[in-house]
């Protein structure tokens, strides 16, 4: 997968379509992302007494993974691209953008 922890992208498909955020999480497994913002469900946890005497849990709202193919990447003048992967003269990997060229 070469969308990494930490980018930001953009949604090009779903109920959330048009919406940037930054990447929190990468399944690998299950070719799943969890954007920042986007996917937002309500998750029911049962009421717990924490250590410090607060009480947690209730109706939360958190961001639910989507699919891997439903994002683009964001380059830096903020337009979604198409990622390719070149070799440096080390033998690692760089990734460019498929739209400039440039590195990202």
């Amino acid at each position: 997968m070469r969308i990494k922890r930490g980018d930001t992208v953009l949604v090009i498909a779903g109920k959330d379509k048009g919406l940037t955020g930054k990447v929190l999480n990468v399944d690998m497994k299950r070719a799943r992302v969890t954007v920042e913002g986007v996917n937002r469900v309500k998750k029911h946890t049962k009421e717990e007494t924490s250590q410090r005497g607060a009480k947690v849990g209730g109706i939360l709202t958190v961001e639910a993974s989507i699919a891997y193919s439903n994002v683009m990447l964001l380059a830096d003048d903020d337009k979604a691209t198409r990622i390719a992967v070149r070799k440096d003269d080390e033998g690692k990997n760089i990734r460019i953008s498929r739209r400039t060229g440039e590195d990202l």
